[in-house]
């Protein structure tokens, strides 16, 4: 893959650092060139008080920026995902010394810090070949969250549907068993020209965690169509209809789009879930999945991804579908994303709650 290299100051320890993690990628067979020159993914080097984004031509260019402290610093999460959303990037990597450590940058003096949009915050000794071997994968993972819309859906689901009510009514549960944490209030931390900027490559208008959908048999639109909460809400507040809550109707695969059918008066800022192309998938693989729902929180003995690719890839959904291909019932499971949370199916949303009750643990376990 092509990749540039951003510099944006001089810092000792992570420009040594992120020299031996180039030469890594170098040897096998990656190729440096010039930001404007068909990359696949940037290593942006940028200050943790400062940091500074990279202005990606396409959300496809994957943004892999490298911080350092030369001290250990309290609440590092909190300062690495900060870090992460002011520069706008897939994922942040810090360099901190381990304990006892020298002057000099030895592989056993230096710890480093992986974290990711999806809230995962895992550390691993300071070894170049394994960090290569952690961010590849997800540098060449493909987004599918585009949308397509179609002011098509019949009218009788203008105002919503059963379906819909059910899920208002477990949004607010999810709310209530504290696996929705607070949407992150991006407007203290970006401006409002790198909001727009995050807009116009992702289309979101806010972070938020965790999803709900629920098929809806609806002949007229297709096979495969399915209510799903949008994009960047709260979704214990899900209200109405093409804005809150959207009727999925197919996937274009070869674009990478989701196929929205909305009433004609619908918000033309709102979008489907990013992980719509998960559920899509399953949806279309299992027919007797009827819902599916998405948490930041974990269960005992799932199976579980072996990478932590981003939400809304390719990737991602085509994992989560051969894991449940390795359950006992692909219908009425749950199986864990690394570092992440659980994707749960079932043959309704009361069938998937009643599961679920009492057995989430809200702390996900980070994996290395």
């Amino acid at each position: 893959m092509k990749f540039a290299v951003i510099k944006n100051d001089r810092d000792q320890l992570r420009d040594k650092a992120a020299e031996a993690i180039i030469q890594r990628l170098l040897c096998h067979g990656h190729k440096i060139v010039s930001s404007d020159n068909d990359i696949r993914f940037v290593v942006n080097l940028t200050d943790i008080e400062s940091p500074q984004f990279f202005r990606r031509s396409s959300r496809s260019i994957f943004v892999l920026s490298i911080v350092s402290s030369e001290k250990p610093l309290g609440n590092l999460r909190s300062i690495c995902y900060t870090t992460l959303v002011r520069s706008l990037s897939n994922i942040v990597l810090c360099i901190v010394p381990s304990h006892n450590s020298s002057p000099e940058m030895e592989t056993n003096n230096y710890e480093i810090y992986f974290t990711t949009p999806e809230a995962g915050f895992y550390h691993i000794p300071f070894d170049p070949e394994k960090i290569y071997n952690y961010i590849i994968p997800l540098a060449g993972s493909h987004f599918a969250i585009g949308n397509q819309f179609f002011t098509d859906l019949p009218p009788r689901f203008w105002k919503g549907s059963p379906v819909v009510e059910k899920i208002k009514e477990y949004g607010q549960e999810l709310d209530r068993m504290g696996v929705l944490p607070t949407p992150f209030p991006l407007r203290e931390l970006l401006s409002e020209e790198n909001i727009q900027h995050l807009y116009t490559l992702f289309e979101i208008k806010g972070l938020s965690y965790g999803n709900l959908s629920a098929r809806e048999h609806i002949p007229e639109l297709g096979e495969t169509t399915f209510w799903m909460s949008a994009r960047g809400i709260n979704k214990a507040q899900i209200s109405k209809v093409g804005k809150d809550v959207l009727l999925v109707k197919g996937f274009d695969y070869e674009q990478g789009e989701a196929l929205v059918s909305v009433p004609p008066e619908f918000d033309e800022k709102a979008r489907v879930s990013v992980d719509t192309v998960e559920h899509e998938l399953i949806y279309s693989t299992f027919p007797d999945v009827d819902a599916i729902v998405h948490v930041h929180a974990w269960m005992d003995g799932v199976l579980c991804t072996q990478q932590n690719y981003p939400c809304g890839t390719y990737e991602l959904a085509q994992e989560v579908v051969n894991l449940l291909r390795q359950t006992d019932n692909p219908c009425h499971s749950a199986v864990g994303l690394k570092n992440h949370g659980l994707t749960i199916t079932g043959p309704g949303l009361e069938a998937i709650f009643q599961c679920i009750r009492g057995k989430l643990n809200i702390k996900v376990p980070m994996f290395k």
